[in-house]
Parts: C-alpha cells; sequence; structure tokens
C-alpha cells in the first residue's frame, strides 16, 4: 500500500510533540511538522488506521507510541565516524581507560548511549581489540541502549551494508568484519562479544548500571540535538553521576555543555587539525586549574594526564567549568581578514593557523580558518575548524551558517539542515554579526530567513528521497 501524504492540523502536531516529549523528552519545532507528518503517514500506512485522529487514538498503546518512537527516531550513522574523536579514542582515551583499569581490577565499563543501530558500539568494541588483542583476566564491557527496538534489532544482527562500512579502512574491514559476498558485512564474534545491546528511555528509564557502578566513558553523540535544553540538563547530571573521577564524556560536534552543565570540563585531545574536544568528569582538579580551561600542556603523544584517583563519597567543594567561550579578535584575526578581502586565501590560511596554534581554545580563530579555507574552496579541510569553532561558541550563528553550507557542498544533507536551523536560531543575537563583512549586503535577518528556508527544503528533499 501507497504511502498518502498527510497534513497535520495545528491540534494534531501539538498533540503528537506533547506525547513524544513526555513519552521521549523529543523536542519537534515547527520546522519539523512535514518531517513528523511523513512518519504519521508511515505509521496510517503499517496500522490500516483511516486518518490522523484515528490514529493518535492507538497511542494510548504502549506497544504503538514504541513504534511511533522508532519511525521518528531513524537515524543514518557509520562506523568509524568522526574521524578526529575516533583518533581520540584510539590515540588518547583508550590508552588512557586501559592504563587506568590495570591498576583498578582490569575493568572498564563504557556506555554508548543512544547506539541507534550499532556502528558506534561495535566501532568501540573493534577499538578495544586492536588495543588489548588479549582479554584474558579482563572485564571489559560496552553497554548499548537506544530507545528504538527497530534500531536495536538491526545492531543485534551485527550485519551491515557498504554504506555503513564507507569510513573503515581496508585493514578494518579485513580485521572487524565478514564479507558475506552479496554486498554486505557481518560483525565478527570476538566484536560482537563486547556488546550488550538493552532498550533504554534516557529521559524515563534509569541508567543502565547499578547505584553504586562507576564507568569510563560515555558517548553520547547527536542525541540533545532532539532534547529541550532543561532535558539535556537532566541528562548530564545523571550522566556525571555515572561516571567514575576522570571519565570520558564523548558528545557530537554540534552538541555543547555551555550554560547547561558546569560538571565536565572540555579539554582538546591531539593538536592542528586532529584534535578533537572532548569532556571529562574531574570533581577535584589542580589548584592551579581551578575556575579556567587551560590548553593541556602535555605533549601529543603523551596524550592526556592521568585522572586523579577517585574519591567516592567524598563532597564537591569545587567544580571546573567551561567559561562562556567569547570570540575575542586578536590583532592576528585583522591580517586574517585583510587577506580575504584581497583575495589572498593562501595568506589568509597562514594567519589564521598561526592564531589558531597560539590560541587552540578560542572560537575566533577557528571560524577564521574555516572562513579562509571555505573561500579557498576547501570545504573539507574547512569542516574541521567550523566544527571546532560552534563548539567552543554556539552562539556564533556565522560558523553555524559556514558549516551549513560546507556539509550541503560536501553531499550530508541532514547534518547540513540541522546547522541551518542552528544558524537561523542564533544569527543576530551577537552585535559583531549584523555588520559582518561574510552577510555579503544581506541583513542579518535575512539571512536567518534564509537559513530557516534551507533548513525545510533539505527536510523536505529527504523525505522524498526516502523509498
Amino acid at each position: 500500500m501507497k504511502t498518502r501524504k498527510v497534513v497535520l492540523s495545528d491540534e494534531e502536531f501539538a498533540q503528537l510533540r506533547s506525547l513524544l516529549a513526555r513519552s521521549a523528552g523529543l523536542v519537534f519545532d515547527e520546522a519539523r511538522r512535514d518531517s513528523v507528518a511523513y512518519c504519521i503517514a508511515e505509521r496510517l500506512r503499517a496500522t490500516g488506521a483511516p486518518d490522523v485522529s484515528s490514529y493518535l487514538a492507538l497511542l494510548s498503546d504502549g506497544t504503538e507510541r514504541q513504534q511511533l518512537l522508532n519511525e521518528v527516531t531513524i537515524q543514518e550513522t557509520h562506523f568509524f565516524r568522526n574521524p578526529p574523536q575516533i583518533r581520540a579514542l584510539r590515540k588518547y582515551v583508550i590508552p588512557e581507560l586501559l592504563k587506568h583499569a590495570d591498576t583498578h581490577g582490569r575493568r572498564i565499563r563504557i556506555w554508548s548511549a543512544g547506539c541507534s543501530t550499532g556502528e558506534e558500539p561495535y566501532t568501540i568494541a573493534m577499538l578495544l581489540r586492536e588495543l588489548l588483542p588479549t582479554m584474558a583476566g579482563w572485564d571489559v564491557k560496552v553497554i548499548a541502549t537506544d530507545v528504538s527496538s527497530r534500531a536495536l534489532e538491526a545492531a543485534r544482527s551485527g550485519r551491515y551494508g557498504e554504506r555503513a562500512v564507507q569510513m573503515a579502512s581496508p585493514d578494518d574491514l579485513t580485521r572487524f568484519f565478514v564479507a558475506t559476498g552479496d554486498g554486505h558485512y557481518e560483525v565478527r564474534p570476538e566484536i560482537r562479544e563486547l556488546v550488550q545491546f538493552r532498550h533504554q528511555n534516557l529521559v524515563t528509564d534509569p541508567v543502565p548500571f547499578a547505584v553504586d557502578e562507576r564507568i569510563d566513558l560515555v558517548l553520547c553523540r547527536n542525541v540533545t540535538i532532539y532534547f529541550s535544553r532543561e532535558t539535556t540538563r537532566g541528562l548530564m547530571a545523571r550522566l556525571h553521576a555515572s561516571l567514575r573521577d576522570g571519565g570520558y564524556l564523548f558528545l557530537g560536534h554540534s552538541e555543547t555543555l555551555w550554560q547547561v552543565s558546569e560538571d565536565f570540563r572540555l579539554v582538546p585531545l591531539g593538536t592542528g587539525d586532529s584534535a578533537a574536544f572532548v569532556y571529562r568528569r574531574i570533581d577535584e582538579p589542580p589548584k592551579e586549574r581551578r575556575g579556567t580551561v587551560l590548553p593541556d600542556r602535555r605533549t601529543e603523544d603523551e596524550g592526556p594526564p592521568p585522572p586523579k584517583p577517585e574519591r567516592r563519597g567524598s563532597s564537591r567543594r569545587d567544580r571546573t567549568s567551561v567559561p562562556a567561550a567569547q570570540p575575542v579578535a586578536p590583532p592576528s584575526a585583522v591580517a586574517v581578514r585583510a587577506a580575504l578581502s584581497d583575495g589572498q586565501y593562501d595568506d589568509a590560511i597562514a594567519a589564521a593557523t598561526k592564531l589558531v596554534t597560539s590560541e587552540p581554545l578560542n572560537p575566533m580563530g577557528h571560524y577564521l580558518r574555516g572562513l579562509a579555507l571555505v573561500n579557498a574552496g576547501k570545504d573539507d579541510a574547512a569542516l574541521v575548524d567550523l566544527r571546532k569553532a560552534v563548539y567552543l561558541d554556539p552562539s556564533s550563528g556565522l560558523g553555524h551558517f559556514l558549516l551549513a553550507g560546507a556539509l550541503h557542498r560536501l553531499g550530508d544533507p541532514s547534518a547540513a539542515a540541522r546547522e541551518y536551523r542552528a544558524a537561523a536560531d542564533t544569527l543576530g543575537t551577537r552585535k559583531e554579526e549584523r555588520t559582518a563583512p561574510e552577510l555579503g549586503g544581506r541583513s542579518v535577518q535575512e539571512l536567518a530567513a534564509l537559513c530557516a528556508q534551507l533548513e525545510h527544503q533539505l527536510g523536505n528533499a529527504r523525505e522524498e528521497s526516502t523509498p
């Protein structure tokens, strides 16, 4: 039966928004009305309900509510997604977790929260196997949870198409997968045995660990983009309570704890374009670092500093937070803009690189280098800096706009749509953006309206292309 087009009335959309918020903390604004309507059309086809009103009555049953959650939370993901974070995991985080565990009972617990169809937790298991080939005497588990029972079913099968493994190297394909000969790949048993999949609602269910159990690493990537700030704040409090002192928290490249939680410290892992910004739970940071965030002084080969010994039961006397990132423009930023205005893009990139090297946590430097790279036609390279810029300064409307354009040109419409929405929501909130030369003669209000339109168009295009 062909899926028919559904148009939601204001009352129907309001009821669905309220139900999804209550059931799973999901927030769907007006820009996502068409997306929700498409999902409802799919459920009308599947259930045989004659209209939206009849279908709403079916949602009193928990089984159909779960089916709707399955429909609205479909996500596309890949193995080894987000190369900077994968490098950070491989080179810094997992080696440090292994070192810590070697002196604390050889026990490691990792939580993939919002694991979708399993690519993320299996990737972590692959990195663990790579760095710890012999598991004898070790207690290692990756707990993977998701609100979608459909996604978990796919994850447990461990079978994936070519698109899912496109970011895996040839060596990784050989080591960790079995090619089935029909264009699919199956995760090897020694990887699958490290991962446990569980159904869990991050908003309404307790964490999948004992009250007194502490874990080493949480990956909660591209999950909070669907939550309200209050829902995210509550989730971060639960994640903080689950992590051990010194444990790591990985969020998606467009997610941040700025003005959400002061319970974690933002730290850079790696240098230059390969750096990733991640969070750590550190209850009692060294005295000299209290009240600010400093770049790590250790060399790249040394990796991040080891965590302080865990002190359970102690009260927190001090918390270090990431200060609101201010786009302060040092004199070198003037040189970048001067080179850009003259069309000297290589000079602009060089000047911006010096700025980033001297101030790795200044979002303005990353923004300017991203801007220079975009002007030079190097969108792929620009992604690294633009993602860092909006991570460090979520209120950078122009940063979100440039990142959205680069993602769009590189063929990632879903991520581009999210960034266009972020740009539409933040453009004009900062005074200096209202007269920025990047506006190209538009008013900041016009650019914000354009971003909202582009986000809407990309969302519609994605729905039309979905079989």
